[in-house]
C-alpha cells in the first residue's frame, strides 16, 4: 500500500501545477489489445480496456499582448497532466493505475477540426506482478512499481466548448531493472471520449507575441541514485552512482536547454548474468558520458528529454554508444531540484535514477 500512496500522491502533485491554468479538459475510454513484443510475454496477449483523464495548457513563449495584425496560429504546444487507469485483460497482469505529465502538439485545419499529438511519462502502480510461486508465468514485471510511458494521436472535432475525441494511445511500462524481470508491457488501444475547453481559443482577441523573453544561464552539479538487479538467474540487486555536471541555456519560461557530463559507477560489470566474477578492476565498472537536453516546465515541475554519447565505457560492455533518457525535475527551492530519470538504450531500459541536484544563479 506504500507503493500506491506514492502514486496518489504523484497523481496530486502532477495535477496541482495547472489546475489554475487549465485550458483543456479530457476524458476518455479506452478499448485495445496487449501487444507482446517478447516470446516471454506472448501468453499475456489480452483484450485490454480503460479510462484516461488529460488536463492541458497552452504554452506561450513570451508575454502577449493584443494585436489584429497576426491571426491566431495554426499549430500550438501544450503541457499537462495524465491520469490512467487500465484493465489488462488478464488474470495474470492485473489492473494498471498511472499518473504522467505530459506534451502535446495541436494542429488546426479549421475552426472545427483538429489533430492533436501527445507524449506522456510518469509512474504507474501494476496490481500483479512474476513471483516465482504465486505468479510464475508473468515474466512481465517484477515490481508494482514502475514507468510509464504513453504516446498518443487523435483528431478533435469542436462543438462550442466541447470537442469529440477519437484516435490511438500506446503505452508501456517497466521498472527499470529495478527488480527481474523487466520484459515490459505494451498495450496498443483506440480511444473515444471529449474534451471540455476552460477557455475558447477564439474568445480572446488575436494576439501578437514578441521576440523579447528571458535568460538565465545557471551551472549545477548533481548526483543520483539506482538499483538493479543483474538478472533472474541472479537477482543480486547492485547501487549504481550517477554524477553530473551541467550548463542550462533559458530563453523562456516555459523551457530550457542543458548540456553537460555524466559519470556512472555500475558494479553490475563485475558479474556475468549467472553470478559469476568477470575479473575486471574497479577502473572497468565506470562509464563516462556527454549529456544534451531539454525540459519542458510546468510551474515547479519540469519534463525532461535527454539524449548521450559514452566517451568512455568498460572494454567488455555490450551497451551501444548513444543512450536516451525520460525524466521528471521538481524544482523545491531556489538552488535544489529533485530529480528522477529512466536511462534507457533506445527500446531496451538500463535503470532508473533518483537523485538532487544544485544549482548556481
Amino acid at each position: 500500500m506504500k507503493l500506491a500512496r506514492r502514486v496518489i500522491f504523484f497523481i496530486v502533485l502532477t495535477f496541482c501545477q495547472p489546475s489554475l491554468a487549465q485550458k483543456h479538459l479530457e476524458g476518455y475510454y479506452l478499448f485495445g489489445r496487449m501487444v507482446p513484443h517478447s516470446s516471454y510475454t506472448a501468453n499475456l496477449a489480452a483484450p485490454v480496456w480503460g479510462v484516461q483523464l488529460d488536463a492541458d495548457w497552452e504554452l506561450t513563449r513570451q508575454k502577449r499582448f493584443e494585436s489584429h495584425l497576426e491571426g491566431e496560429p495554426k499549430v500550438k504546444s501544450y503541457l499537462g497532466g495524465t491520469v490512467l487507469y487500465m484493465n489488462m485483460g488478464h488474470q495474470l497482469t492485473g489492473s494498471q493505475f498511472a499518473s504522467g505529465v505530459s506534451m502535446a502538439t495541436r494542429f488546426k485545419f479549421n475552426d472545427y477540426l483538429f489533430f492533436r499529438a501527445r507524449m506522456a511519462h510518469g509512474f504507474s502502480f501494476l496490481t500483479k506482478t512474476y513471483d516465482s510461486t504465486l505468479n510464475p508465468t508473468n515474466f512481465a514485471i517484477g515490481s508494482s512499481l514502475n514507468y510509464l510511458a504513453l504516446i498518443t494521436a487523435d483528431i478533435q472535432f469542436k462543438v462550442n466548448k466541447l470537442a469529440i475525441v477519437a484516435g490511438l494511445n500506446v503505452t508501456h511500462a517497466s521498472n527499470g531493472n529495478l527488480s527481474k524481470p523487466n520484459v515490459g508491457l505494451n498495450a496498443v488501444n483506440a480511444h473515444v471520449g471529449l474534451s471540455y475547453r476552460m477557455h475558447e481559443d477564439g474568445s480572446r482577441k488575436n494576439l501578437y507575441v514578441p521576440s523579447t523573453g528571458y535568460y538565465a544561464f545557471p551551472f549545477a552539479v548533481g548526483v543520483k541514485m539506482a538499483r538493479r538487479e543483474k538478472s533472474l538467474e541472479y537477482p543480486r540487486s547492485s547501487t549504481i552512482w550517477v554524477v553530473d555536471a551541467m550548463y542550462r541555456f533559458q530563453k523562456t519560461a516555459n523551457s530550457y536547454w542543458d548540456i553537460g557530463m555524466e559519470w556512472f559507477a555500475d558494479p553490475n560489470y563485475h558479474f556475468n548474468d549467472d553470478g559469476t566474477f568477470t575479473r575486471v578492476d574497479r577502473s572497468q565498472t565506470q562509464e563516462l558520458a556527454v549529456r544534451a537536453g531539454k525540459v519542458y516546465l510546468m510551474g515547479r515541475l519540469g519534463m525532461r528529454l535527454d539524449a548521450g554519447m559514452y566517451i568512455m565505457k568498460p572494454r567488455h560492455s555490450g551497451k551501444p554508444s548513444f543512450y536516451n533518457a525520460f525524466g521528471l525535475d521538481y524544482r523545491a527551492g531556489q538552488h535544489w531540484v529533485v530529480r528522477s530519470r529512466l536511462k534507457a538504450h533506445l527500446h531496451r531500459a538500463d535503470y532508473m535514477e533518483f537523485g538532487v541536484s544544485y544549482i548556481w544563479i
